[in-house]
């Protein structure tokens, strides 16, 4: 019988990891919902809305709002740093980090998943574009990157968007957006709560290592 710590960190590893397939802020969507307001704590705000993707798609977008007490260059170090990445990032067992350049690196992690779930892994492509005082960070699977390894699964499929905006007091806006097509394998009654708030968590612990000085 899975504990309930175990059983929260497998939805959360669930929603984040498992085949999505996110789009970004300038995705061509149509008939898009307003945004609501899911949960706020901590400074951190989550919201949700409705989109469709053609005709016959349709699933909610993830969006996290929040300030950080510090500027761009403080804050994306703790995305291409493999200890800083580890310490706010949930879910992760393990994680390597290949930089290629000071705006493009692979992050490979192993992820958490309790026994008797199978083992997955992620390779990303981290990507950083910066133009004046914003930058975008963007996120997608790069499953060829590194080899694979006997017995742990493959995640194929992964993009999220971090958009960063510059403010005159030196502090930074976070927008950070998500999406999934993936579908559901527990009620969204049971899996929103332990999403959210361990969402919020994951982004406290970026806000708070960023803001350390």
């Amino acid at each position: 019988m899975i504990r309930k710590q175990n059983l929260e960190m497998l939805l959360i590893l669930i929603f984040v990891f498992a085949g999505l397939q996110g789009f970004s802020k300038n995705s061509k969507t149509g008939n898009n919902a307003e945004w609501y307001l899911a949960a706020k704590s901590e400074g951190i705000s989550l919201y949700y809305r409705w989109i469709n993707l053609g005709d016959s798609i349709k699933s909610r977008e993830m969006k996290a709002e929040f300030t950080i007490d510090a500027e761009i260059p403080e804050i994306l170090s703790h995305f291409s740093n493999t200890e800083s990445y580890k310490n706010w990032a949930a879910g992760i067992k393990k994680c390597s980090i290949t930089k290629i350049s000071d705006s493009v690196w692979f992050t490979h992690t192993v992820m958490n998943y309790p026994w008797p779930f199978k083992q997955k892994d992620l390779v990303t492509r981290h990507l950083v574009e910066q133009n004046g005082l914003n930058a975008t960070i963007e996120i997608e699977a790069a499953p060829d990157f590194f080899s694979e390894t006997k017995g742990i699964e493959r995640l194929k499929n992964y993009q999220g968007t971090w958009f960063l905006s510059a403010r005159k007091n030196g502090s930074t806006k976070v927008d950070y957006r998500i999406i999934s097509f993936t579908k559901l394998m527990f009620p969204r009654f049971v899996q929103d709560p332990i999403v959210q708030k361990l969402s919020i968590n994951s982004l406290v612990n970026l806000k708070q290592l960023a803001e350390k000085k």
